[in-house]
């Protein structure tokens, strides 16, 4: 990977898997599975590669998206909130351990962002349950990554961006 990009200083693992709501005897192996090597394994083996030579640099961030449903089990289904928790596992466990080497690990977990496909419908009367009265846009989840991004003192965070929904 460093040979064709050279040397990675920023990691944002954005990817992610979850639209369809799905109950408990609902949730199939390979659901499970699928949910699983997206939004856990994949951020991983993303990190695994490149916070080396980050740390070896003595510069990097590496920032997870997540989700609100890692604290509250949100409402697309247990395997999408498990695979998302994994990620502040992750966090914490690298943050921990490559924070001395100028590298940062922080997990961003929106809730409740309009035109990310992520959704369920009835976008009006979710709004509705959002403190400030609206949706969040991918726009407001940007700034928030470079500015995470930016920061070389914010590590090993979990940062909610829920429109006062929930209290982190």
């Amino acid at each position: 990977m460093a040979e064709e990009a050279g040397d990675v200083d920023v990691l944002v693992a954005n990817a992610g898997v979850g639209v369809r709501r799905d109950a408990l005897e609902d949730v199939t192996r390979e659901d499970w599975h699928a949910h699983l090597a997206v939004n856990l394994t994949a951020p991983f083996l993303l990190a695994q590669r490149l916070a080396p030579g980050m740390r070896e640099r003595r510069f990097g961030r590496i920032v997870f998206m997540s989700s609100v449903a890692a604290f509250t089990g949100g409402i697309v289904g247990p395997h999408y909130a498990a695979s998302k928790a994994g990620l502040h596992g992750l966090t914490h466990w690298l943050a921990s351990r490559f924070a001395g080497s100028g590298v940062t690990v922080n997990a961003i977990a929106p809730a409740l962002i309009e035109d990310t496909g992520m959704l369920p419908g009835g976008s009006e009367e979710l709004a509705r349950r959002v403190p400030v009265g609206r949706l969040g846009t991918p726009a407001e989840v940007a700034d928030l990554t470079l500015a995470v991004i930016r920061n070389g003192y914010i590590t090993n965070q979990l940062i909610g961006i829920d429109g006062g929904m929930f209290p982190h």
